[in-house]
């Protein structure tokens, strides 16, 4: 099913979402608006070739009659001249139409789960040997980030991976609650957001900002400047002359001739403005684009605001100051590479005085550049969390604090599990009661019990709305083993890799702040014996060093580890049913420890003679 008839058809309990009802109803305006506008745009073409065609009429007519005079031309050039102008809004306003559709109908598809397939999926943003990223599935396909992200820009994203995988303070979270909560309803911010062209290559230029910014600036010398400009003047009023009649070509060719002395000495200087900005227009464009919404935005919260006051500081416009670097920008590639303007622009002297006005720019500007995308990028983040709240009216502002070491928490689902797949289990993990050791058969649901722990963590450290009925928590450094393979390359064998994973959760326990470790089928790749003596041993040390967390298993004898904790630890399960030969789940958490396996069942449904 393609993403429009997704959209145009509810899924399950669609139409009781207030998101789901709101984005219909302005998808529909946007369809109309884009339609109506695709047939003005057509009208507008057919006129443009109709004035092309009578222009070329009418310039055959003077070429070929002598009697009748060149002016005529003009008649034909100045309405084909209007048309283009009253032409551009409505090719403007079709594109805005068609891109708030097209973010409608994903917003839309988002909603009915078919999102894992479309945008950005940040994997490139994924720092090697991360503490939770990978096994939480943070990054990448299918990750969190895939499912929150509606950021324009490259540093917009790399600034959410970054809160996704990085600690926060409990007042940063706070403030960052009530910005999301702010922007939550807002959906005018988001539909002028993605009305923002997003195809834009970002591979070169942010690398390429940030080392222009910081190298030192190399200003032209003041008698080149003033010599070319002078040339430039004559050569301008020479222009007219030549096509007056006054004078003959060969003095544009003299004057080409001169201008070139004062482009040869600066030609270094020239190259390295060249080099530096040669692939950041459509970026810039982009930045100023998006700058432009969030400083017009009508923020309500005081926050808010003092990011916004950050894009105008000093009655600097940052939007305006970014796209007259972008056109100075464009007017300099169009210098060098249009063969058509490149002789224009040697005459006039645009070759050294566009670079001068970049490098001018530079030193006026240059140190407020990090301060304007830190602004913009961040309130990008915030916008795209904002969307993910009001798309989850289910979900719950979580309650963070220092007061107890803790995470109590009822009905915790995976927030990227669709709703009804999603089963949810309580969560309470306490100074007293630090461990939850769980066992159960393959495919029961333990690791995702873990990873719904985990993300929800991670959402609540960025200011979003948790899957659950209720979650209070502590701020805890997250530190993970579940994902874990072996490395031929690097000579590791598996369980190598599961030592050296564990060891790097046990290292963060020696840090200041509280470890919730998540633990999946622990010390798996070794012996029952040594897989028993280890894994206490790791559990102790991590209990003992204050931290809290949840180890799952399917080995049994790993569950009397709970016995020797002196009831700060206990046992629970989940099972399966295995009915005329088919297995079943249903996701439940229980007390105690699963009294059964289905190996050998699971084995023997595959074909396999056990």
């Amino acid at each position: 099913m393609s993403s429009v008839e997704i959209a145009s058809q509810p899924g399950p309990g669609a139409d009781q979402s207030e998101a789901a009802r709101e984005y219909r109803l302005r998808l529909e305006s946007f369809k109309k608006r884009s339609t109506d506008l695709a047939s003005t745009d057509r009208l507008f073409s057919r006129i443009r070739v109709g004035m092309f065609l009578l222009l070329v009429a009418i310039a055959t007519v003077c070429v070929g009659d002598a009697d009748v005079s060149l002016w005529w031309v003009l008649v034909p050039l100045a309405l084909f001249a209007l048309v283009l102008r009253l032409h551009a809004p409505i090719v403007s306003r079709l594109q805005r139409a068609v891109a708030a559709r097209d973010f409608y109908i994903t917003s839309l598809c988002r909603l009915a789960g078919d999102w894992r397939t479309t945008g950005e999926t940040g994997a490139e943003f994924e720092p090697p040997g991360h503490a939770w990223c990978s096994d939480l599935d943070v990054l990448g396909a299918g990750s969190l980030f895939q499912r929150i992200n509606l950021c324009r820009t490259l540093p917009g994203r790399r600034k959410l991976a970054s809160w996704l995988t990085s600690l926060a303070t409990v007042e940063e979270i706070e403030q960052r609650q009530t910005q999301t909560e702010s922007l939550r309803d807002q959906l005018d911010l988001r539909e002028a957001m993605a009305i923002v062209d997003g195809e834009v290559d970002w591979s070169k230029a942010e690398s390429t900002i940030t080392r222009w910014l910081a190298e030192p600036v190399k200003p032209f010398p003041t008698w080149a400047l003033w010599g070319s400009r002078i040339l430039g003047l004559v050569s301008f009023v020479i222009l007219f002359l030549v096509f007056g009649g006054g004078l003959t070509g060969s003095t544009i060719l003299l004057m080409m001739v001169l201008q070139a002395p004062f482009i040869y000495a600066n030609r270094r200087r020239i190259r390295v403005v060249m080099d530096h900005v040669d692939s950041v227009d459509k970026p810039l464009r982009q930045l100023a684009d998006v700058t432009r919404v969030c400083e017009e935005f009508p923020f309500r919260d005081k926050s808010l605001q003092m990011l916004q006051q950050r894009l105008t500081a000093d009655g600097e416009i940052a939007s305006e100051r970014i796209a007259a670097l972008s056109r100075q920008i464009q007017w300099l590639n169009n210098s060098l590479r249009n063969q058509f303007f490149l002789p224009l622009a040697w005459m006039l002297g645009l070759f050294i005085h566009l670079p001068h006005r970049i490098q001018r720019w530079r030193v006026c500007y240059g140190d407020r550049v990090n301060d304007w995308i830190d602004a913009v990028s961040t309130l990008e983040v915030l916008n795209s969390l904002a969307a993910f709240n009001y798309e989850q009216p289910d979900y719950v502002m979580p309650e963070i604090s220092e007061d107890q070491v803790e995470l109590v928490a009822e009905d915790v689902g995976h927030p990227l599990i669709d709703a009804e797949d999603c089963v949810c289990n309580p969560v309470l993990l306490t100074a007293d009661q630090p461990l939850l050791l769980i066992s159960g058969s393959n495919m029961s649901g333990k690791s995702t019990y873990l990873r719904s722990v985990g993300v929800n963590l991670v959402l609540a450290a960025c200011g979003a709305r948790v899957h659950a009925r209720s979650f209070r928590a502590y701020p805890f450094q997250i530190a993970t083993a579940m994902r874990i393979s072996d490395s031929l390359q690097e000579g590791r064998s598996y369980f190598y890799s599961v030592v050296q994973r564990l060891k790097s959760v046990v290292d963060f326990t020696r840090a200041d702040r509280p470890v919730l470790f998540l633990l999946d089928e622990i010390l798996s790749g070794t012996n029952s014996h040594d897989r028993r003596r280890g894994a206490e041993a790791v559990i102790r040390n991590l209990v003992e060093a204050g931290g809290l967390g949840i180890v799952t298993t399917h080995d049994l004898s790993l569950t009397e580890i709970v016995d020797t904790m002196d009831g700060r630890a206990v046992n629970r399960h989940f099972e399966d049913h295995v009915d005329n030969g088919r297995m079943s789940f249903d996701y439940r958490l229980r007390e105690g420890v699963v009294r059964k396996s289905n190996a050998i069942e699971l084995m023997r449904m595959m074909g396999l003679d056990v």
